[in-house]
């Protein structure tokens, strides 16, 4: 009874808004696939979503997300980091100065963040400013490298040298890190933070940065399994992790991490290892029409909701692997993905933090985030969107 009330009130059912959205999640995924409008109307409503959640917070830096029950929350410097990409290339899609422009706020938002030691701060603004986060680090080095690229601003590229150094102060000799991680856990899924490492390398012409995502990524590659292809530590929790179990986004995480880092470093093992893991995940989505957004290590589904960010990142996944290692079989998989994502969009939807934006969780009630939309899938969808339309001719 604790559990359903609890619910009820995260639900905000009592809002219109709410009710409307609530009422709906009835629908079988599989009726609710096709988009009826053009990508671009998508993008644009997903953009908007962007903008709205940037203005809420008053800062410059992205709303965590909407959640039904108490509305926009304060901004989040993780995920506002790794948007900064998804602007420009929205900008550079619908031909919007102003998306530009919101990259540029949100940059000037992350600089005084930016601890003396070079790391960034875990959680929201409103949650923590002196702890650092490796994870949170690092996403946040992806945009400075990306608007460093864009703008040729040195101290863009200054912070994030910085901070790449910390991240390799606090790096554990086998290539793993065990401080300064969420619940103290050592995951794989921080692939998707060496990764970064591997771009800043690259970029600003640093061996340290990436060698140490290599070394994570052969730390990473150690603990796949051999037979499954599955990845072990990938979920949040100790259960997760003893269940080998995880959440879709952070299996995702793990994929897209390694598979950046192998592209970057040029190592084809990572990428045939990824495409391993890459096909059995898809081949789950194959096998049930859409991807659950709990997976256990023989690629069974555990959980009745979708986890919405996942299934996106997914997508991401196997169109770039058709594109790098001619998996072109994974197209298919990755086109559902989308459809299936883009289903959920609520593009007339007459509150601003529904309207546009995607949902942590398929029925919204789910277990990855319920009631809530984050920003972080309207930022992989708004990806799966521009990759989805260049590999429409493939």
């Amino acid at each position: 009874m604790k559990r359903w009330l609890a619910r009820t009130r995260e639900s905000g059912a009592w809002r219109p808004s709410s009710a409307m959205l609530l009422a709906t999640q009835g629908w079988r995924r599989g009726d609710r696939r096709r988009r009826t409008r053009p990508t671009e109307v998508h993008l644009r409503a997903v953009a908007g979503w962007l903008a709205r959640a940037q203005d809420a917070t008053g800062d410059g830096g992205i709303s965590w997300g909407y959640t039904l029950r108490r509305g926009w929350m304060p901004s989040y410097p993780e995920t506002t980091g790794y948007i900064v990409p998804t602007l420009l290339a929205l900008s550079d899609r619908l031909g919007e100065p102003d998306l530009l422009e919101r990259a540029d706020r949100a940059i000037r938002f992350l600089y005084p963040l930016q601890l003396p030691s070079g790391a960034f701060p875990g959680a929201r603004v409103d949650q923590n400013r002196s702890e650092p986060s490796v994870f949170n680090t690092a996403q946040i080095v992806h945009g400075l490298v990306a608007w460093h690229r864009r703008s040729g601003e040195q101290e863009a590229l200054d912070r994030a040298v910085r901070a790449g150094d910390w991240l390799l102060s606090v790096q554990d000799g086998d290539g793993a890190w065990r401080r300064h991680i969420y619940n103290g856990l050592a995951v794989t899924y921080t692939a998707h933070a060496s990764c970064w490492l591997a771009e800043l390398g690259a970029h600003a012409g640093t061996d340290a940065h990436l060698g140490a995502a290599v070394r994570h990524a052969e730390w990473v590659l150690a603990q796949q399994d051999a037979e499954t292809a599955w990845f072990d530590f990938a979920g949040f929790t100790a259960d997760d992790h003893a269940a080998r179990r995880s959440v879709t986004h952070t299996i995702v995480y793990v994929l897209a991490g390694l598979l950046a880092t192998g592209i970057t470093a040029g190592r084809d093992d990572v990428v045939t290892a990824v495409t391993r893991a890459a096909r059995a995940l898809a081949a789950t989505q194959d096998r049930l029409g859409w991807l659950p957004g709990m997976i256990d290590a023989q690629w069974r589904g555990r959980s009745g909701y979708a986890c919405l960010t996942g299934t996106a990142q997914a997508a991401l996944v196997w169109y770039r692997l058709a594109e790098v290692a001619g998996a072109a079989d994974l197209l298919p998989a990755a086109r559902i993905a989308v459809e299936l994502v883009a289903a959920t969009q609520r593009l007339d939807a007459g509150e601003p933090g529904i309207r546009g934006g995607i949902a942590g969780s398929d029925p919204v009630w789910g277990d990855y985030l319920g009631f809530t939309y984050p920003n972080w899938s309207a930022k992989f969808y708004a990806d799966a969107l521009l990759a989805d339309e260049r590999g429409a001719g493939s």
